[in-house]
């Protein structure tokens, strides 16, 4: 399965919306989208952006998951990525530089591209 940087931002923000007493599990997406969902989730967690919790089962179906919040750095990154103008830029001008789409790289361009914008509309 292939990371999806979409999919990742689409995760950071389905979880921030949620009010405190909620969690985001697989019951909140489509159900032919589980193992994409999972997968990416669990990147996530892994990254240090997000605070879940996996239900493992011996099956062959996608493991379910508890996640309740996003940490300072997946706070940070969405931040970074948040608008969808942004988002666009940071992806076109990645994909016209021949460049990876790593998580640093990502931040980085959105970093730039949000200050060129700033620095845009003072002058």
């Amino acid at each position: 399965m292939k990371r999806n940087w979409d999919v990742v931002r689409e995760i950071l923000f389905t979880l921030e919306d949620l009010k405190p007493t909620e969690a985001l599990s697989l019951n909140g997406f489509d159900e032919s989208r589980h193992y994409d969902i999972s997968y990416h989730v669990k990147m996530l967690g892994d990254a240090g952006l997000l605070v879940v919790e996996f239900f493992h089962e011996l099956s062959e179906q996608p493991s379910n998951f508890y996640a309740t919040e996003l940490t300072w750095a997946g706070h940070e990154f969405l931040d970074s990525v948040r608008e969808k103008n942004t988002w666009d830029k940071v992806k076109a001008l990645i994909k016209e530089k021949g460049g990876v789409m790593t998580f640093d790289v990502i931040k980085t361009t959105a970093t730039t591209v949000a200050s060129t914008l700033i620095k845009a509309s003072i002058s």
